[in-house]
């Protein structure tokens, strides 16, 4: 962060005019004051709750020193959770990291450019001994990446009702909500008398493009999450605020500001500062202290020793319960210094590819370990923390890693990588034979695993099946995202293919936000281009809001058909699709009847055996094929469209299948004028 603090010999420059958008400024103030004003019922408790904190803040100084002592460092778990909607506000796990990092910076006097700060504050300026860190156990004692992302449209306005989706234990967490827009402000944080009265929305809420010094965010806008942080520990505004009774707006850069202060002496009266003049005299003082934490110049990244105190003593009082985070049990509970291995978790920079695409997987466990041995699911292995590999056949493979820490070792869950093949010229899925989505060739991803396709044994349309997605009460009013992809598919030859499907979905809400979306491909999954979206109204089925648990349709009208031409240049080799749901909080979406070319299925131009039977299915070792009226040549294909067996078959035969790995079959049997085609179930 070497960028955005001017020289000490510059008058005046408006950080407006750097930024590429104007900046946004902090909303503690006006958040408090409509608490305050809206909810008469918490006033009495808010001002007994500050007196409270004023009186105690004031005997700890008193007790340590205007400066203090040098004490051992106070760690903050914090969690964060990411409110999006699938939009850059969904930022990495690297951003989250750079957010810390530069809170952190500030508050241990750490920051790169704090050879820059004004030689009247050098003396003053503070190592809070205050750190963040995030938690790494749940409320309920899971192990957890400290990390939560949250599929919701809330995410567009930024208010304290984003807290309602997910709130972990604020007495044990600092909550970070970090969403996609709050109007007209970055980042806004109850303060510990507040948050006293309102505890459900204790936390911090702020703009993903103020988060951190890479990605969305920026060097400049990085300082906004530690003044956010300076406000959760009790500081005001450097020109005061909301710290007199009736909890009033002191809007910055008043004149009359200067007779109003921020309870701390070691800051001197300013008007407060929207530019970084560093230069800036607003209250008959040498300088102002423009670069201070709790500013709005966007070059204010230095705490001074009385903030410091003041902090310190938020952290030791019980209001809000501040003094509970920061004990060793507490410490313990939520894993900020988890030592133990008690995740071993993967993931991959893809999870469908061609033959010879490079993969790159990254370890995800908790805590760091110290040794990997990875399992590629090809005979393949690796000990690298961080390792690619390529694959060289078609097919899916469940990828493992273990990994050890010390004397413990724990192994991953199974992590399905799929390498497509040639394919079929046709794609068929009416989901009648198959009890799960693994056993159909649909690649099946949810990031809320709640909301994954299940066969629905029950309902479909003009059939008894087909597959669905249901939003049970027990989950918060937030979605997520189901995705269903399928494997290649060889047009090449096909004159003019059509991707055809059936889905009937309600709405619990008219007009609310869930979709549906469906994507081509034509690189093997390495970019999509999306072919169709429906939502609200052009979306649902039925024309009333159904608020039961699970709706399902009751005929054929409450079905919908798409139907959708492929262009030209996707009619090739190695053609996928995608078909996205989104719900946030809606009800069940039923999909059935997937087609793709189903004529090159069904063997068009041909008479259908249908006195053909497969005996047993589901079959583990044998599988019999009768009805044969003389031998005919067959080829066993799984649902990717790999060639397993072939051969020739009459009558009655049975043919060894023992060698197939498990999974659903195509066995297709055609001859000339006839033709049969069987899938089956190999356990």
């Amino acid at each position: 962060m070497t960028k955005h603090i001017l020289p000490i010999v510059a008058s005046f420059i408006s950080l407006a005019a750097i930024a590429q958008e104007p900046l946004k400024h902090c909303g503690a103030d006006e958040m408090a004051f409509e608490l305050y004003h809206q909810n008469p019922h918490l006033q009495h408790n808010m001002q007994v709750n500050r007196d409270a904190l004023k009186a105690f803040t004031a005997q700890y100084i008193a007790e340590h020193g205007a400066r203090g002592l040098a004490d051992s460092v106070y760690v903050i778990p914090v969690v964060f959770h990411i409110i999006h909607t699938y939009g850059q506000e969904n930022i990495s796990d690297a951003q989250i990291m750079s957010g810390l990092k530069v809170m952190n910076w500030n508050f241990r006097n750490q920051n790169p450019d704090t050879a820059g700060i004004a030689p009247a504050f050098k003396p003053i300026v503070a190592d809070c001994e205050i750190e963040f860190r995030l938690a790494h156990l749940d409320p309920n004692g899971n192990c957890h990446s400290g990390i939560n992302r949250i599929a919701s449209p809330l995410t567009n306005t930024g208010q304290h009702n984003v807290k309602d989706l997910i709130h972990w234990e604020p007495s044990k967490y600092l909550n970070i909500y970090v969403v996609k827009g709050i109007p007209s402000l970055a980042g806004h944080c109850l303060m510990p008398d507040q948050a006293a009265a309102k505890p459900e929305w204790d936390g911090i809420v702020i703009d993903d493009s103020y988060v951190g010094d890479i990605g969305t965010s920026s060097d400049l806008t990085s300082v906004v999450l530690a003044h956010e942080a300076g406000h959760y520990l009790n500081l005001f505004h450097i020109w005061g605020g909301n710290n007199v009774p009736e909890y009033y707006y002191l809007p910055v850069g008043q004149q009359s500001n200067c007779g109003v202060g921020d309870e701390v002496d070691d800051t001197p009266p300013t008007i407060g500062w929207s530019t970084c003049n560093l230069n800036a005299a607003s209250c008959g003082n040498v300088v102002d202290n423009v670069q201070n934490a709790m500013d709005y110049s966007y070059c204010n990244f230095m705490f001074t020793q009385g903030q410091r105190m003041r902090m310190r003593a938020a952290l030791n009082s019980p209001i809000a319960n501040r003094n509970n985070l920061i004990t060793n049990a507490n410490l313990a509970a939520t894993g900020v210094n988890l030592s133990v291995l008690c995740k071993a978790d993967i993931i991959s920079d893809k999870q469908i590819a061609c033959i010879g695409d490079t993969i790159q997987f990254t370890d995800k466990s908790l805590a760091t370990p110290d040794t990997w041995q990875w399992n590629f699911g090809d005979g393949a292995t690796s000990t690298l923390q961080n390792p690619a590999h390529v694959y060289t056949a078609a097919g899916d493979y469940n990828v493992t890693l273990t990994a050890s820490k010390g004397g413990s070792q724990l192994t991953s869950q199974a992590y399905t990588i799929r390498i497509n093949g040639e394919g079929n010229p046709f794609f068929v899925q009416d989901f009648e034979s198959v009890n799960t989505l693994s056993q159909t060739s649909l690649f099946d991803a949810a990031d809320n695993a709640m909301l994954t396709f299940t066969i629905n044994n029950s309902v479909g349309y003009n059939s008894a099946r087909s597959a669905y997605i249901t939003m049970p009460d027990t989950i918060a009013a937030f979605g997520g995202k189901t995705v269903l992809t399928s494997p290649s598919i060889a047009l090449g030859n096909v004159t003019v293919p059509f991707l055809k499907f059936n889905y009937a979905v309600a709405q619990r809400v008219l007009n609310n936000n869930d979709r549906l979306e469906v994507f081509f491909s034509k690189d093997c999954g390495k970019t999509w281009q999306s072919q169709n979206n429906r939502i609200g109204a052009n979306l649902r089925t039925v024309t009333t809001a159904q608020t039961s648990t699970v709706w399902q349709p009751t005929d054929s009208t409450q079905w919908r058909a798409v139907t959708l031409a492929l262009p030209a240049t996707y009619r090739i080799d190695g053609f996928m699709f995608k078909i996205e749901y989104t719900n946030y909080k809606g009800n069940t979406f039923y999909l059935d009847n997937i087609n793709i070319n189903p004529e090159a299925y069904t063997g068009i131009g041909k008479v259908e055996l249908t006195d053909v039977e497969l005996v047993p299915n589901p079959a583990s070792n044998h599988v019999s094929i009768n009805g044969l009226p003389y031998s005919m040549p067959y080829q066993m294909l799984d649902m990717s469209g790999k060639l397993w067996l072939q051969g020739n078959v009459e009558g009655s035969q049975a043919i060894d299948i023992g060698q197939l790995p498990t999974g659903v079959y195509l066995l297709r049997i055609e001859g000339e004028e006839l033709y049969s085609y069987k899938r089956f179930i190999k356990f």
